[in-house]
């Protein structure tokens, strides 16, 4: 079985992780990492990718702890450098975007970009990958989405601006685990 389990929909940092350090798995999106762990503990996987710490925002909930108390092995770690881009389904600028739609740690990771912005209000979601989705379902034009460069280019969205992260080196490590 060469099924690996990460935080999906596709186009998360979770699935540019997956592309770029083991292409070879056949990824299995889940919604959130208690499903992951669970599909594991579970055999329907037989690997997962999970992120654990981010360079600029800390721990990524429990992953490491649960990975520890839980008894998994982790087999590989790896660090992907995190990049974040503003994008929307219509021309916009900084000034014109009123609601910005991302995962809740995109949103902490440029906090300092967007300090003299206080009009935007941050509408939290799943992933920066599920931010699209929602993003995409309001008929306002004002709207925008903080993702990576692939999940704007997958979806066809304009670029309003990039490299928006506060810390330029920012980075996530992921690590390969099994049960």
């Amino acid at each position: 079985m060469n099924k690996l389990a990460i935080l999906g929909p596709e186009n998360t940092f979770h699935d540019i992780a997956r592309k770029r350090f083991v292409p070879h798995y056949t990824p299995c999106f889940y919604e959130n990492f208690d499903d992951i762990f669970k599909a594991l503990s579970q055999g329907d996987v037989s690997k997962a990718l999970i992120a654990i710490n981010n360079s600029n925002s800390g721990s990524v909930g429990q992953n490491l702890d649960r990975i520890k108390k839980e008894g998994y092995q982790i087999l590989e770690e790896f660090q992907l450098p995190i990049h974040l881009y503003l994008g929307s389904r219509f021309p916009n600028s900084l000034n014109s975007v009123a609601k910005i739609y991302s995962h809740p740690m995109a949103i902490k990771e440029t906090q300092q970009y967007f300090r003299k912005y206080s009009h935007i209000k941050f509408i939290a979601t799943s992933s920066t990958a599920g931010a699209i989705e929602e993003a995409s379902k309001s008929s306002e034009k004002n709207v925008a989405v903080i993702a990576s460069e692939e999940a704007l280019h997958h979806h066809a969205l304009l670029v309003i601006s990039k490299n928006i992260e506060d810390e330029p080196d920012n980075a996530t490590t992921f690590c390969l685990i099994k049960k």
